[in-house]
């Protein structure tokens, strides 16, 4: 199964994407700021296809987790797309792409397929 981290402090948001990203068929693990991301990314088995990620968050913030990913050798190649109301791309230098927010679900799973490729078929 294609995994996708989501790192979104709002759970409003977070659990739409979710959904969204499930109902397609991509595992979708969550976390609440860049330092359960880190946790997360521990735990899985092997890397996810794409990081979803938001700059503006409690504990450790979108711009905090980017350095922390670009300094790893493990997690350096790891494709971040952020998902942010506030910011500009000069504020996320290591993502690959940068979406406003509110995004669209069609524009999320064009992201997301550019990235991981199609769903898993059933």
């Amino acid at each position: 199964m294609k995994a996708i981290l989501l790192v979104e402090d709002n759970d409003d948001i977070r659990e739409l994407y979710g959904t969204v990203l499930r109902r397609e068929g991509y595992e979708v693990q969550e976390a609440e700021n860049g330092q359960i991301a880190l946790e997360r990314l521990e735990q899985m088995h092997g890397t996810p296809c794409l990081v979803l990620l938001d700059m503006m968050m409690p504990i450790m913030s979108g711009p905090e987790l980017l350095r922390v990913l670009h300094e790893s050798h493990r997690l350096a190649s790891l494709p971040i797309v952020v998902l942010s109301a506030g910011g500009t791309e000069a504020d996320a230098p290591h993502a690959k792409k940068f979406i406003r927010k509110p995004v669209d679900g069609h524009v999320l799973l064009t992201v997301v397929r550019e990235f991981c490729g199609p769903p898993p078929v059933h």
